[in-house]
């Protein structure tokens, strides 16, 4: 019973730090709102708030703009968009999850804490005032900057964007080579109808390359799920001993104790738990949107043609990546999340 206090006492710590509420200020056409807390979805409406872990859905016809503490996110048609945030070089940040689709950013001032960006393959920086990001299909990005300067990192490479630039990252490898870009011009339709094409003349590479992302995943999740499993155990022990000085000592030293050694190490543990179920959660929606996308895909390509050669090889990918996935990712969820 006293871990599992311990464990609810860390998301209650976790939830009251980290929560990014959003405002809804325009909505148009199909989109809802998944919410984090009870899995619930509702149709996207002006004036509600979009906590952490709630996602954005809009469909053929569907637009949705958000105000988070003057960042203006304009999530745009056809896409999926999920509030998350994570702990980084020991402070919160706030992360814009571009599972699929697009998503315009525009920053009425910078303050040092502008949210990072993650898609599928990459994850970026922002240190500028308007940008726009892509979600491919196939888990590709692609960034393009307006105005100020973005950072944009995968695969242990990073690359700066400056104003007017844009580069494409595929899932699993580095960036590519930045090159000159004008947002006015740029159509997601036409790049992600690219990456479909691309992907249905390789579908067994193109599965291969969201099993690596995945795989990075899960290394990351099970990083953090060690040092976590550490740091509440330690957490249980501290507690107990807060617990024992009442009487000991008395409810001032307990107190201070408290304050002290039991606090901060709450919010260590609350760091750690945070940062697994971001990869967590990340691994989900790359499952659910980026991987069962790829699947229907290539049911409807290859329908009554399952023997063929290149349909066999993708099943042998996605069957892999659903057994990592069931293995690895899915004792991290919850059932709000599934």
């Amino acid at each position: 019973m006293r871990k599992i206090i311990v464990f609810m006492f860390i998301i209650g710590v976790a939830g009251s730090l980290w929560s990014v509420p959003t405002d809804i200020i325009y909505s148009e056409g199909e989109a809802s709102v998944r919410r984090a807390a009870n899995g619930r979805v509702q149709d996207a409406e002006i004036g509600e708030v979009v906590n952490t872990g709630d996602t954005i859905k809009t469909g053929k016809d569907g637009l949705v703009e958000l105000d988070q503490k003057g960042v203006i996110l304009k999530v745009n048609r056809n896409t999926v968009f999920t509030l998350m945030e994570r702990e980084r070089s020991g402070a919160k940040t706030g992360v814009v999850n571009v599972v699929l689709g697009s998503v315009k950013m525009r920053y009425d001032k910078l303050t040092g804490q502008e949210p990072r960006v993650q898609t599928a393959s990459c994850s970026a920086g922002v240190r500028g005032t308007e940008l726009t990001v892509f979600a491919g299909a196939d888990g590709s990005s692609l960034f393009a900057v307006d105005s100020g300067m973005v950072e944009v990192e995968a695969a242990g490479v990073m690359v700066e964007l400056a104003a007017g630039e844009g580069v494409e990252v595929k899932p699993g490898q580095p960036p590519g080579e930045k090159f000159k870009v004008r947002t006015d011009l740029m159509d997601y339709s036409t790049w992600n109808d690219s990456k479909i094409e691309a992907m249905m003349a390789d579908p067994a590479a193109a599965i291969k390359a969201i099993q690596e992302q995945m795989t990075a995943y899960v290394k990351s999740v099970e990083s953090f799920k060690a040092y976590f499993t550490e740091y509440s155990a330690r957490l249980a022990e501290e507690r107990q001993k807060a617990a024992d000085m009442v009487k000991e000592k008395g409810k001032e030293e307990a107190k201070k104790y408290e304050e002290e050694v039991v606090f901060p190490l709450t919010l260590q543990t609350s760091s750690l738990y945070l940062n697994k179920r971001f990869y967590a959660l990340a691994a989900l929606s790359m499952r659910r949107y980026v991987a069962g996308r790829m699947y229907v895909l290539m049911k409807a390509r290859y329908m009554g043609r399952v023997e063929d050669p290149a349909f066999a090889a993708f099943m042998t990918g996605y069957d892999n990546l659903l057994a990592v996935y069931e293995e690895f990712i899915v004792p991290h969820l919850v059932a709000a999340d599934i």
